[in-house]
């Protein structure tokens, strides 16, 4: 009795904190740092493949979709959809894992979580495949992000999404991205 109270209060602290952190973070402007940064990067690589629709089923875990994700053709990980994200986030674990590293020329960026501010690294994921849908040379954060769920490695964001038309069907469990015309 005690473990499953102790997993229900876990549940509804974890969404409360999903959903507040999309709640402020939607009402607040970005610092001029986050955007000085941006602008400073290269945009992320061209897609690589699915030049059609392609569906990526989905797993739903404590509230949020969970897609699997492949990185340089070897590596497999679970990351979070995050539309809202401007980049897509990685643990220091996986970056190593699958030989990614800081990028020389934009080593640092100031990150502001709903746990505060932090410093985390930047880089570029040589590839970075969900389902048939494919890109190169993509800005990733190299950054553990505390007290996400068992298994999961991070966040899918904006720096992965930009380059598609990006639909979520809930009832389905599918992720749709359809390559944008360039």
């Amino acid at each position: 009795m005690g473990s499953s109270r102790f997993f229900l209060i876990f549940a509804i602290f974890f969404i409360g904190v999903v959903v507040g952190g999309q709640a402020i973070f939607s009402r607040v402007p970005l610092d001029q740092a986050i955007l000085t940064a941006k602008a400073g990067l290269a945009t992320s690589g061209k897609v690589t493949a699915g030049s059609d629709d392609s569906t990526i089923p989905l797993e739903r875990r404590a509230g949020v979709w969970i897609a699997q994700v492949e990185f340089n053709d070897l590596h497999q990980a679970k990351l979070i959809v995050d539309t809202g994200a401007t980049f897509t986030t990685i643990s220091e674990e996986l970056a190593f894992d699958a030989g990614i590293q800081s990028d020389p020329n934009h080593p640092n960026i100031q990150l502001y979580t709903a746990g505060g501010n932090v410093q985390a690294h930047m880089g570029i994921a040589p590839r970075i495949r969900v389902g048939d849908a494919g890109r190169d040379q993509v800005r990733v954060v190299i950054h553990t992000i505390p007290n996400l769920p068992e298994g999961i490695d991070g966040l899918l964001g904006l720096s992965f999404f930009d380059r598609f038309m990006v639909r979520l069907d809930h009832s389905q469990r599918q992720l749709h991205l359809t390559p944008k015309a360039s």
